[in-house]
């Protein structure tokens, strides 16, 4: 874009451009082994990952035949976070595009799935886009030894960077993710608009979405989910 979009300039009278710098990037360098990596975590994080080891839950790293599992997990906790689930298919083309680059993570207790996440290899990065938990597990630790699980598989298979995604500054899930050993750096979005008056932020939460039942959401999420921005 030839315009500086540096905070909110007046062009032509009625083009306005907005920078906005509301999310941040999250990304860990790996260096080492994962024991290496494990012995670098706080005493507290080590010890949420044993809860989960005491707690008899297990992982599993794979590929297509775990995505059920995984979309299962996914779309219930969208529902519970009160956010229209992005399709299956979406996870089925990714699959089928990146292949070998994609990993699925399975945190189990017995045969029950609690906790799931998707990761994308790219160059010497792995990328977490989505990851999901039961609200009931958390208490047993399922989304940390999920995390573990992820970061473990990333350095067994010599990558050198863990992308966590992107969070509001500030926020739990930003604050989660730098226990572990995230680095925020800025992310910039640049809005064009006329008449002076910014696009409306997306809403990507809907209270009374908590609601519905979860075959119910899973149905009808898609539907919206493609009409709402990233």
């Amino acid at each position: 874009m030839p315009l500086a979009c540096l905070g909110v300039n007046r062009l032509h009278g009625s083009l306005t451009c907005t920078t906005r710098t509301h999310k941040v990037s999250l990304k860990m360098e790996l260096e080492g082994g994962p024991e290496q990596l494990r012995s670098s975590f706080k005493s507290k994080l080590r010890s949420q990952i044993r809860k989960a080891e005491k707690n008899g839950l297990q992982t599993e790293v794979g590929g297509k035949s775990l995505l059920d599992e995984f979309y299962a997990v996914f779309a219930r906790n969208m529902r519970d976070l009160g956010s229209p689930v992005h399709s299956r298919v979406l996870f089925e083309k990714v699959l089928e595009e990146f292949k070998d680059g994609v990993a699925i993570v399975i945190v189990r207790q017995g045969r029950k799935p609690l906790a799931g996440g998707f990761t994308l290899a790219y160059r010497d990065t792995v990328l977490n886009p989505w990851a999901s938990s039961l609200k009931e597990s958390r208490h047993l630790a399922s989304n940390m030894l999920l995390y573990w699980t992820m970061l473990e598989y990333a350095c067994k298979s010599h990558f050198r960077r863990f992308d966590f995604g992107r969070s509001s500054p500030g926020c739990g899930a930003c604050r989660f993710k730098q226990q572990w050993g995230a680095q925020a750096s800025p992310l910039f979005w640049h809005d064009v608009s006329l008449n002076g008056q910014p696009p409306p932020a997306e809403k990507l939460t809907f209270n009374l979405w908590k609601y519905l039942p979860v075959p119910m959401a899973t149905l009808l999420g898609p539907y919206l989910r493609k009409h709402i921005g990233l």
